[in-house]
This record gives structure tokens, sequence and C-alpha cells, in this order.
């Protein structure tokens, strides 16, 4: 099996906008009849929350008064096609928004990702499997029997920070106690197995962002997860 995308999320953020909850709903207006259904949180608070779901096409696009975020699953190649959501309506409601006069500034963007890659192997030896491939004997044997195990990797330079997360997976139970969890998980390919899980974030200090950034960004997670693959 290739690997699968099991969710990813791509993050703006920007000043606060102190009356967002006041000024949002007129220039979101235009964008509703696109979506499936919405959704508001913190209704008339300083802390609105708009979602956009687009159940069909499995993503969503939340907004609110310090960022825009959306967040989608399955193949990224989908979303880094000219004319993908991430174009319309995301940056669309960016620009936008940036429009304001209240808007400030970006501040920066973080590109989440989670993978997952099946192994033909029984659950009870997923985590010695890894253990035997990534550790030496005595740091796996610190704890005597290890029930799960995973190595996180952080690369911190001036305004650019990347993490890697990878270790054991034990079938879809664990996608939904991620961090980020799967816009719909039915609507994933068969996820209840036993293999490889790898978590990626990459967090940039901006004042811009784009289309083109997105799949900058996506082009560094494949190259990223390729070398760890290679590893296993």
């Amino acid at each position: 099996m290739d690997t699968l995308t099991t969710v990813f999320q791509f993050e703006i953020r920007y000043n606060h906008i102190l009356n967002f909850s006041q000024i949002a709903r007129k220039i979101l207006s235009p964008y509703v009849r696109l979506a499936k259904r919405i959704t508001l949180e913190n209704q008339n608070t300083i802390e609105e929350r708009i979602i956009f779901n687009f159940d069909d096409d499995d993503y969503l696009i939340i907004v609110n008064w310090d960022r825009i975020l959306i967040k989608g699953q399955g193949s990224l190649s989908a979303f880094t096609v000219k004319n993908s959501p991430i174009q319309t309506p995301f940056f669309t409601i960016l620009e936008d928004i940036r429009a304001l006069k209240e808007f400030g500034a970006i501040q920066n963007v973080l590109f989440a990702v989670n993978y997952i890659k099946k192994l033909d192997i029984e659950s009870e030896h997923i985590t010695e499997r890894f253990i035997d491939k990534t550790m030496q004997v005595g740091v796996s044997k610190i704890l005597g029997k290890n029930t799960d195990v995973a190595i996180i990797l952080d690369a911190k330079e001036t305004g650019d920070e990347k993490s890697v997360t990878f270790g054991p997976y034990f079938g879809s139970k664990e996608l939904m106690s991620r961090p980020i969890i799967p816009v719909n998980l039915n609507n994933l390919e068969n996820t209840d197995f036993t293999g490889w899980m790898l978590e990626y974030k990459h967090l940039k200090q901006t004042s811009d962002s784009s289309f083109s950034e997105f799949v900058s960004m996506t082009k560094i997670s494949n190259k990223i997860i390729e070398r760890v693959w290679k590893t296993m």
C-alpha cells in the first residue's frame, strides 16, 4: 500500500481583528453558497469562528479573528493543482480579509500533515520491528518491554521550524487521538491496519503567503517522508 494522507492543515495567522464578529458575516456571506453547511462557534464574541464544511470534497475552512485555515484529507495532489480549493475559496477568502481596513499583517504560516503506511506484520510485533530499525539495544532496554515508541526530530532555524514524529501505527483508532484528526474518517480508504505513522509540521515566520508557498511546503514534506520510509 502506498502512503495515505489521513489529514493535512494549512493555517495562516494574522494580527487580531478585534471586531471580527461584527464584520465577518458580510465579507464571508458570498462563500456560504459554496459550502455544504456552515457552523458558527462562540457566536457574537471576540473569538467567533465560522466553519465552512465541504463534506463531499473532504475539506473544511475555518475563519476567525486571528487566522484562517483549511483542513483536508486524501491525496495532497488534489490540493496542489490549479483551481484547487486552496486557491478558491481559501486564498480568495484571505484576500477579502486582507482588504479590510482592520487587517494588520500576516504573522506566520503552519503546514501540518499526517501519513500512514501499511506493513504486513502483526500488531504485537510492530513496536519491536520499529525498535530494531531505529534504535540501539541499550536505548530499547531502558523500560524493559516496550508497548509503543516514537522518534521526534526537530530542526529550528531563524523564522523556520520543522518537526517530524514517527512510529508504529496500530489502526484507525489512533487517528482520532492525534492533535489533528481527519475531516471524515469514513471517507478515507481502509485505515484499520498495522504499519507506520508519521506526523510532520512546518512553521514559517512570514508577512505574506500564497498558493505557490503551499505547494512548496507540500513538496518539502514529500521529500522528508521519502527519507523516513527509506530508513524503515
